[in-house]
């Protein structure tokens, strides 16, 4: 942006999905700021549709909350791994169905003011029941909703997931709900 100038970028810490940096600025008024940022090395979402028109959601502990979520399935992109695969990969590890058609949606960046995490969210369709794959620190129930279901519990607060609200309202106002 016109007037910004970073001048330097230090990683303070590294972890296994993000590290932790801080960058320089300087600002259009000529004063120097260090702003936290956090790189993500990106994931990928999937809301799965089944031949009713409900939705999968997975349940699952989230420890930054202390309290278990529940998500349409995602995870994290693989080194050599594009989205789309990721979520291909993702949902039959999740929700041990397998997608026949996957249509991308949108895509989002999930705390634009200090994270550069981006989830392109896609939309599975003709789910074919396979196994589950869990890695061994997921622990996972996968449970069925309608739409309706999915707007009143994003609206009392029972879903609090932004990649989840994004993505569902955003299924629900696209034209691929129309494609069922």
């Amino acid at each position: 942006m016109k007037g910004y100038e970073k001048i330097e970028q230090r990683l303070v810490h590294q972890g296994k999905v993000v590290g932790f940096y801080e960058d320089i600025v300087k600002l259009p008024n000529g004063k120097i700021v260090v702003w936290d940022l956090v790189k993500h090395k990106g994931a990928a979402a999937v809301i799965p549709v089944t031949e009713k028109g409900t939705i999968l959601l997975v349940k699952q502990y989230r420890n930054a909350l202390d309290e278990e979520t529940l998500e349409i399935p995602a995870g994290g992109i693989e080194p050599g791994e594009t989205a789309l695969e990721c979520v291909t990969r993702e949902i039959e590890e999740e929700t041990g169905f397998r997608a026949g058609k996957m249509d991308h949606l949108m895509s989002i960046i999930t705390s634009i003011g200090f994270c550069d995490e981006k989830i392109p969210i896609y939309v599975a369709r003709d789910l074919k029941p396979t196994k589950q794959h869990l890695d061994e620190d997921e622990f996972i129930d996968v449970m069925e909703f309608t739409t309706g279901q999915l707007k009143e519990m994003i609206f009392d607060g029972t879903i609090i997931d932004a990649k989840t609200i994004s993505g569902i309202l955003g299924y629900l106002a696209s034209d691929l709900k129309e494609k069922e």
